[in-house]
């Protein structure tokens, strides 16, 4: 009760913005049976009986746990999956999760009888459950890894039903009733810890099933608004069974078997008054107009003038437009679909929570382009009435039907204010997607947002972002400031206009703000690809994330983790400077050394002294080497220390010094030329650009600066983010109290550690691409340097612009307007 006190608290100073989680409550749990597999010998041993305690977040979770049952039990065997979500009577309010006592009804839901195992839903089965189902319990009731953890237990329910039932579950404390068993002699009994273990714990050898039990790190990231989620060493086991799942077109129910909520009530509600129809017709009508569609398929039980729609919106042009009347949907992954440009779905707050995954697949496999949905949760709806969660089911039926673009616009209530949450998903609405460059005023940023729009191989436009546009984003610093950047006006200076791009590339805080601000006003149909430590967090989103790995930012599906940042330095570039400057060196001797010297920094110092001191030491390396030096500074040197450059220069030596404003930098024709690199190491953008360019490679660290306040404060916060604690089962605590909220800090990049600029010198060394400047110079062949192919190809993938292999599956069908 501590950690939720404290949870809570800590969630309402820092999220006020976030709805309760909702859903219709039920009075029992919902059975699926898997069956006696087809042509198998039926055994004559008992159902197997499993009891699932779950939560409207965990509807991923649900699916692979049961999903991991199908693909090890025994075909000769039936199994009885019983879901406990959403049940009425308890009090949910202080629990951990929202289904915590529920394990305790299990003997009353079983009628008081015969044997039950109980499973959390984030956990999944290496092994089959008919074996922990059939473990001689002797005169134990209940079997457990330990008797103060009842995550994973069989149970005796005849034993049981008089200790434990739906009264006291639904108002004891877990804690309560766990006592009252120990408290009987025997009635607890050991089991095999391999039936428990936790995810990161995890022994791939002995295993039998795998706890993902530390919240924080669960890999499907189910409340990513109450946690900072972190790595889970044994994550591959549990996405591979999901993908496993999605070539299989497995769900918990179908269209041939829908759950019973379904069968009883079908598509639910009555249709939907003038206000609500005017608002998804004016949802619906830009995107009719921006994929120029000639086929749309509507569903829903609102009877709009789509046919209106569809003529205001392609001018003169014919669109056909098919209601749900007509419509026959089929299941599947796809393979059959593709029936139309454009499909719109309307009142589906209406289907029950469960059966909306796969009426979503059977939205999905009719849109040959894009899909759209509208939903309504300000009233009575059969699904939660949050709309995080609708943009949860929406990304994971995308996620399985890759080559389909969506939108999701949720009506919502925001402390009894009306409200629209809109979202996109899946690959951009136009190939090539429109992509916009913004480029920042600092080198550094221009050259990691160009390198990655070259590197992606997709036309693209610019759009300049002058230092004057500070005016637009004076309180940038907090998130409330930047969502009333994103609320007001139609434009912004420097052609930050309609028609707007599908693809932003940005980096910086700046340009990541403004391509914040461009993704809200097209309801996030926009997509963009951020980068540096300050671009901000990915969020729920289908956005892009680039930072190197010394940033040492919380993980995240959809960021990008890099030994460099992306330079805009490319072979192809260096051609072309070698043949503009075929000779910087002139007939000078070789080897030729090329000096890149940066600057001073918040951690670091260049001072003159230290730039002599610098020069002085290359020069002596380069004369036992025989060859020749130039010298090029860089905008951060300052006046102080190219001074001191060029008087401690020998007369052989070539200085050449940054000049503002000026046009014909020979700097990329001394790169094509060097045979030999020597680089400050303070700046990541320069060490990028020197490793790009193939060449043997020198790092030169520069002195540390004394820790200001703010980096000390920096690395503190970092330091508690990642402090882990323990409970008495030795499992990882959730994130609470100060810990989670250090962690929102970092996450949010409000504060920030220090940049790990000696760990990124360390990989570099360790993986064979630059060496640390020691008492000489030589010629050596540096590691083929991948990283800049291998993250465009990861872009292209998270934009959906990648191919993706087809995964089969089986097709049905039904008659939804059956339902309505």
């Amino acid at each position: 009760m501590a950690i939720r006190s404290q949870r809570v608290l800590v969630s309402y100073l820092t999220r006020l913005w976030a709805p309760p989680p909702g859903g219709p409550l039920r009075t029992d749990p919902i059975q699926i049976s898997l069956d006696v597999a087809p042509g198998t010998q039926p055994s004559n041993k008992p159902p197997v009986r499993i009891f699932i305690g779950t939560e409207p977040s965990q509807f991923r979770a649900e699916r692979i746990l049961v999903w991991s049952i199908a693909r090890v039990r025994d075909p000769s065997r039936v199994y009885e999956i019983y879901l406990m979500k959403n049940l009425a009577g308890y009090r949910h309010g202080l629990w951990l999760t929202g289904f915590t006592n529920y394990r305790f009804a299990i003997p009353h839901f079983a009628g008081g009888q015969g044997r039950a195992i109980y499973n959390d839903a984030d956990q999944i089965y290496l092994e089959d459950p008919a074996h922990l189902f059939d473990t001689e319990m002797g005169e134990h009731g209940v079997l457990s890894i330990n008797d103060h953890d009842t995550s994973v237990m069989l149970m005796d329910c005849g034993r049981m039903a008089g200790i434990w039932g739906p009264a006291t579950a639904a108002s004891a404390k877990r804690r309560t009733l766990e006592t009252w068993m120990r408290r009987i002699p025997d009635l607890w009994g050991p089991l095999d810890a391999g039936w428990n273990t936790r995810g990161e714990d995890c022994d791939r050898q002995r295993v039998r099933l795998i706890h993902y039990t530390t919240i924080h790190s669960q890999p499907w990231r189910p409340n990513p608004r109450d946690y900072i989620y972190e790595e889970c060493p044994a994550g591959d086991i549990w996405h591979q069974m999901e993908r496993e799942a999605d070539a299989a077109g497995f769900q918990l129910f179908t269209a041939r078997c829908p759950s019973p909520e379904f069968r009883m009530e079908g598509i639910t509600g009555s249709e939907p008054g003038q206000d609500l129809a005017g608002w998804m017709e004016r949802e619906w009508s830009g995107i009719i107009s921006d994929l120029d569609a000639g086929t749309l398929l509507y569903y829903g039980r609102c009877r709009l003038p789509l046919r209106l729609i569809g003529e205001r919106a392609a001018g003169s042009r014919p669109v056909r437009v098919t209601t749900g009347t007509a419509m026959r949907l089929q299941t599947g992954n796809g393979s059959t679909g593709g029936n139309y440009d454009l499909v719109l779905a309307g009142n589906l707050e209406s289907v029950p929570e469960w059966d909306l995954p796969w009426v979503l697949d059977h939205l999905f496999a009719h849109s040959g382009r894009a899909l759209a949905v509208a939903v309504d949760i300000t009233g009575p709806a059969a699904a939660p009435a949050d709309p995080f969660w609708w943009w949860a089911q929406l990304s994971d039926a995308g996620r399985r039907h890759p080559g389909v673009h969506w939108r999701l616009a949720v009506r919502h209530r925001r402390r009894l204010v009306p409200g629209i949450a809109r979202w996109g998903g899946g690959p951009p609405a136009h190939i090539p997607p429109r992509t916009w460059v913004l480029l920042y005023y600092k080198s550094g940023h221009r050259s990691q947002a160009l390198g990655i729009a070259n590197s992606l191989a997709l036309p693209f436009e610019t759009r300049e972002i002058h230092r004057s546009m500070f005016r637009y984003a004076t309180a940038a610093l907090s998130a409330l400031a930047a969502r009333k950047l994103g609320a007001g006006g139609r434009r912004l200076p420097g052609g930050i206009e309609a028609p707007w791009p599908d693809v932003i590339i940005s980096s910086g805080w700046l340009t990541g703000l403004i391509a914040r601000w461009v993704a809200r006003r097209t309801g996030g149909a926009t997509r963009l690809v951020l980068m540096g430590r300050k671009a901000g967090p990915v969020g729920e989103s289908q956005d892009v994330v680039v930072s190197c790995r010394h940033f040492q930012l919380p993980s995240h599906p959809r960021r990008i983790e890099t030994l460099l940042p992306p330079s805009k330095v490319s072979g192809r570039q260096l051609e072309e400077a070698a043949a503009r400057w075929p000779r910087p060196f002139g007939n000078l001797p070789a080897p030729h050394v090329v000096l890149l010297v940066g600057g001073s920094t918040r951690s670091y110092r260049l001072d003159g002294r230290d730039a002599a001191d610098l020069l002085t030491r290359v020069q002596a390396q380069v004369r036992e080497t025989g060859g020749t030096l130039a010298v090029l500074t860089s905008p951060r040197t300052g006046r102080e220390a190219t001074r001191e450059l060029q008087r401690v220069a020998d007369t052989d030596v070539i200085v050449d010094a940054w000049q503002k404003g000026r046009r014909d930098n020979p700097y990329l024709g001394f790169l094509a030329g060097a045979d030999i690199l020597i680089v400050t190491g303070e700046s990541e953008s320069m060490l990028a650009e020197t490793i790009t360019a193939g060449k043997p490679v020198y790092i030169a660290p520069l002195p540390r600066r004394r820790q200001t306040p703010l980096q000390w404060a920096g690395n503190r916060v970092h330091a508690c983010a990642n402090r882990e604690r323990l409970n008495k089962r030795g499992s990882r605590r959730p994130q609470q109290g100060l810990q989670y909220l250090c962690a929102f800090l970092v996450e949010h990049r409000l504060i920030l550690p220090e940049r790990g600029l000696e760990q990124l010198h360390n990989d570099l060394a360790e993986a064979g691409l630059a060496r640390f400047l020691g008492a000489r110079l030589e010629c050596w062949s540096p590691q083929p340097w991948r990283e800049p192919a291998e993250v465009a190809e990861r872009i292209r993938e998270l934009l959906g612009l990648a191919p993706f292999p087809d995964s089969g599956g089986t097709c049905e069908e039904i008659d939804v307007a059956a339902h309505d």
